[in-house]
């Protein structure tokens, strides 16, 4: 498949297009900078923490970052809007292939984490994870995939390094024939 000139597989179209629906919170069609704000403030309240705590300003100061990368990359008009295509194009055209990407997707995933982690433990149980996956947009069914496909060593938990291990596949396809969470082969 070629959006706007760059390959991409089915399996990255369809994540890549399934990842800007989730972060297109106001579903305009447009990811914008309110929408990242949107989105860390609903993990917030599904994390149940203070909006004014350190984890809370952590996250949204993450996914600012992430958006200035977003835009760095994929914003071609200027418009401070990232359409569909805009987005697909910048990842298949190597936004991800940047160190800039991976250091904002990395930070993001870590102060994620960390609110996800109530008790600070480096671990998240299953049904917590499904529980804030669902509180963050996620039908039923998809959160438990989700979280199930992350415990890549079957312990019931979720580590900090399987969280951002599944967050990095995902983005970077490494193995394009993998099922991986929130979608892919099906």
């Amino acid at each position: 498949m070629t959006s706007g000139g760059a390959h991409v597989s089915d399996n990255a179209a369809f994540r890549y297009g399934r990842t800007f629906d989730l972060f297109d919170a106001n579903h305009n069609g447009v990811i914008e900078a309110d929408d990242l704000a949107a989105l860390a403030s609903g993990v917030v309240l599904a994390g149940k923490i203070p909006a004014e705590s350190v984890k809370s300003q952590a996250l949204h100061a993450a996914y600012q970052r992430f958006w200035d990368v977003v835009t760095h990359y994929a914003d071609i008009d200027s418009d401070g809007g990232v359409t569909r295509e805009e987005f697909i194009d910048a990842l298949a055209g190597g936004m991800s292939a940047g160190p800039l990407f991976t250091e904002s997707i990395a930070d993001a995933v870590a102060a994620e984490f960390a609110v996800i982690d109530t008790d600070d433990d480096g671990r998240i149980d299953l049904a917590e994870l499904q529980t804030f996956l669902e509180n963050v947009g996620l039908d039923p069914e998809e959160a438990r995939q989700a979280a199930a496909d992350m415990d890549t060593d079957g312990d019931g938990t979720i580590s900090r390094e399987e969280y951002q291990r599944a967050w990095l596949n995902y983005y970077f396809e490494i193995d394009p024939e993998t099922k991986t969470f929130l979608g892919g082969l099906h």
